[in-house]
């Protein structure tokens, strides 16, 4: 029973919904590229380790501010699990990521690589500077990356894709970042949205997704205008209610699942284009 709790605490240290959902997102592309079962399955895991990997480095390297402000949302300050579990659970995710990566070639073990040291590079100090959202975008973007070095031969996707998907990183950076606001403010944290503030911060969730499903919808040629106009029109509207639950004196955190929600539709309309 004990391990069995400490499993689950484990598992919830991982952030599920965004590692799960990241994942999500990377298959459903490579499926829009016609990618065959046996690569399907590496692709998916590979980046499902690499989200564990990013998660639970997260919440071991912040146990200490999380103690501080009384995250109780955290297991390690629950006690259900330690610290040194996640850290431990951390490394053996890179090197599970790692081994998945090579599997797919040369190429993508090297943007494997790139994408831990950019997630890595958020919980190691990113986070807490005017370049807060760097990481989020250089890590999305590369996304659609590590799909196309896997097809053969190994190719790069086309630009826009690439510009979407580091936009929606930007605005799911802004979403989480938000509800944090002021606990990070008593622990000295200032990324971006902290110092650009709520408002500014609700206007950036709001433009950098919309700039992105349009790119989605003008760019993908072979995509049925009505359908990708209605997946804009769901877009917006998921992204205004983020946008305004931004707003809110104590931001909730159905802004970053509505930010999910909106990149699904998103991700859907590249598959069907």
């Amino acid at each position: 029973m004990i391990l069995l709790a400490r499993a689950w605490g484990l598992l919830k240290s991982t952030h599920p919904i965004p590692s799960f959902a990241v994942t999500s997102f990377t298959v459903l592309l490579a499926i829009g590229y016609d990618m065959p079962i046996e690569k399907l399955v590496p692709i998916g895991l590979g980046i499902l380790f690499q989200q564990f990997s990013v998660g639970l480095s997260n919440d071991w390297l912040d146990y200490e501010r999380d103690k501080v402000v009384g995250r109780k949302d955290k297991p390690t300050v629950r006690f259900e699990v330690s610290a040194k579990l996640v850290r431990n659970a951390s490394l053996v995710s890179a090197a599970l990521a790692l081994v998945v990566a090579t599997s797919l070639g040369l190429e993508t073990t090297l943007i494997m690589i790139a994408m831990l040291v950019i997630g890595w590079s958020y919980n190691l100090g990113l986070k807490s500077t005017a370049l807060s959202f760097a990481p989020y975008a250089l890590g999305f973007g590369v996304l659609p990356v590590f799909v196309t070095l896997s097809i053969a031969p190994p190719q790069l996707p086309l630009w826009w894709l690439m510009l979407a998907a580091a936009l929606l990183g930007v605005a799911a950076h802004f979403a989480n970042a938000l509800p944090d606001l002021i606990d990070d403010r008593e622990t000295g944290v200032r990324a971006l949205p902290h110092i650009l503030g709520q408002r500014a911060s609700a206007l950036v969730i709001s433009a950098a997704a919309a700039m992105a499903s349009l790119l989605v919808v003008t760019q993908s040629t072979s995509l049925n205008s009505v359908i990708a106009w209605m997946g804009f029109g769901l877009t917006m509207g998921l992204v205004l209610l983020a946008s305004a639950l931004a707003l809110r004196p104590k931001p909730p955190r159905a802004i970053f699942h509505l930010l999910i929600a909106a990149s699904f539709v998103n991700v859907a309309l590249l598959v069907l284009g």
